[in-house]
């Protein structure tokens, strides 16, 4: 018969690998942030990208707008010299004139609007560039000391995993197994003490004749409150 004392014995091998477990889960997790920093360089080359391409938007609109600006200066020479006289010849000039000022005038909010958002992805740029700098250092410095505890709590893991399954081995398999299945069921904690006439799982106090069955050690007893074994210290 597999004895209270041998299953909480069990039970504390049990919860070192489950704190253990819960390390490396940690652990884990915070090396996955780095991830979060390859995605961060990631998004600094797409606004990279997309600044490099506002910059040379706004070169060749400037080139554009100064030939236009050329052609209005022109065009003003030629109406306002006097060297074109003929009514139909004026008028053609006159609507060529206006189309190149409405040429002008669009491309001066094109590059209005593009020096905004050329400013923008500029400033975008800088804070992504100071957060990259920031979090490379930081990470470098953590990821090797994430690197030495996960490979520290995997040693720690299997020692006390040996020593768990050198103990289940001595244990009757049915005691083993209702104790996992209270286990499961308990929220990890399928084996109680018992001090002073208190469970010290649920602290509710135990009948006298339960107490003394967990004296005699004879038995298992179940907590008549919350159904855990009794361990008696």
């Amino acid at each position: 018969m597999t004895s209270p004392k041998q299953l909480f014995s069990l039970q504390e091998l049990d919860l070192a690998l489950d704190q253990i477990d819960s390390k490396t889960a940690e652990a884990e997790k915070e090396v996955s942030l780095g991830a979060a920093l390859r995605g961060l360089e990631e998004a600094f080359r797409e606004e990279s990208q997309s600044l490099e391409e506002f910059q040379s938007l706004m070169k060749t609109r400037r080139v554009e707008a100064e030939t236009q600006r050329e052609r209005s200066t022109r065009l003003d020479g030629q109406l306002y010299g006097g060297e074109v006289t003929s009514p139909s010849a004026l008028e053609s000039l006159e609507q060529e004139a206006a189309n190149v000022r409405a040429q002008m005038e669009k491309l001066d909010l094109e590059l209005a609007e593009l020096s905004s958002r050329t400013e923008e992805s500029q400033n975008k740029c800088t804070e992504m560039e100071q957060r990259l700098a920031e979090n490379r250092t930081a990470w470098e410095s953590r990821q090797s000391e994430l690197t030495e505890s996960l490979t520290r709590l995997s040693s720690e893991r299997e020692g006390i995993a040996s020593q768990r399954g050198d103990l289940a081995a001595t244990l009757d398999p049915a005691g083993v197994q209702q104790y996992e299945k209270l286990r499961n069921a308990k929220g990890g904690l399928a084996v109680a003490k018992v001090s002073r006439g208190l469970c010290q799982a649920c602290r509710m106090a135990l009948p006298t004749q339960q107490q003394q069955k967990v004296r005699n050690g004879r038995q298992t007893v179940l907590c008549s409150t919350c159904g855990r074994i009794l361990f008696l210290t």
